[in-house]
């Protein structure tokens, strides 16, 4: 697999494990058992055990890759500028896809060059999840390799939010000492394991993730195989550098020339498209187990 920057060396199981259904989340999707405190180390017997997952049963989260793109496939361009690829009626469906989800997953490189809040913006959808009785926005999550996190980020500010760091072994205790008691951090092994964090969040009760990127991130999932769902904007222009950062990199990706993704919708919203493609059986029925 091809090297990405800070996203903790991830990489896929190579066994997929026994799936199960437990009490249904806020997605409508089924909550596991109690969470472990590290992917890989042994938790207490009613929590199931990460570090073996030929051996655990448990339903992995549905997971929804976002992203916005110009039309030569760049998130971004190469200045410090932040680039708006959407536009106002399509940051609004984002975030109801951000309402209906019970975490959201971004890179480090993304807080660093982002600063993203991932908070649901919409007052009438945070106070529809408080009358559920969850948390006015979900759980966020970000995956590091170097622990090179600014604790004065957004993505760690005072709100209700419950915050994740998964690290790779090496920089745990400097991700602890970096981010404090502004979010907990999970050892993630090392190299990390994608399948075992989707196994970490499910038995944190996480349903339902939507992954917002960045491109290193897209590209190991995606390359993983552990996507159900891909929503693709693609915006109206050129960014025309190879300075930019591509949707994905260089990968051995399961849809490909042989095996073609199915597209589910095309959208016009705006002056943007959207693309749904169907990754998952579970696209259809999100019962199937992953």
């Amino acid at each position: 697999m091809v090297p990405v920057p800070d996203v903790g060396d991830i990489t896929p199981a190579l066994r997929s494990p026994r799936t199960t259904r437990g009490p249904r989340t806020s997605a409508g999707t089924h909550r596991p058992p109690a969470p472990p405190t590290s992917v890989r180390e042994r938790p207490t017997p009613e929590a199931p055990d990460a570090s073996d997952l030929s051996d655990t049963a448990v339903a992995l989260p549905y997971v929804v890759l976002s992203c916005g793109m110009s039309i030569d496939g760049y998130l971004d361009n190469p200045t410090p500028q932040r680039l708006l690829l959407s536009n106002d009626d399509d940051f609004d469906r984002v975030d109801a896809e951000r309402a209906a989800s019970d975490a959201i997953l971004v890179g480090a490189a993304t807080i660093r060059h982002d600063d993203p809040r991932l908070l649901v913006r919409s007052a009438a959808r945070r106070a529809e999840r408080v009358a559920r009785g969850l948390p006015a926005s979900p759980t966020k999550v970000t995956l590091t390799r170097r622990a090179d996190l600014d604790p004065d980020a957004r993505f760690f500010a005072a709100d209700d939010a419950e915050k994740l760091v998964y690290c790779a072994s090496p920089a745990l205790e400097a991700a602890r000492h970096r981010v404090g008691d502004r979010a907990t951090v999970v050892d993630a092994g090392h190299p990390c394991d994608l399948r075992g964090v989707w196994t970490d969040l499910a038995a944190r009760g996480v349903g339902r993730l939507m992954v917002e990127g960045g491109g290193a991130v897209h590209t190991q999932v995606l390359a993983a195989d552990l996507a159900d769902e891909l929503q693709l904007v693609v915006a109206p222009f050129f960014v025309g550098s190879s300075r930019a950062t591509r949707f994905v990199g260089d990968a051995a990706f399961p849809f490909n020339e042989q095996r073609r993704a199915r597209l589910a919708e095309v959208r016009q919203i705006g002056d943007v498209v959207l693309l749904r493609y169907a990754l998952s059986p579970r696209f259809e029925d999100p019962t199937v187990t992953a």
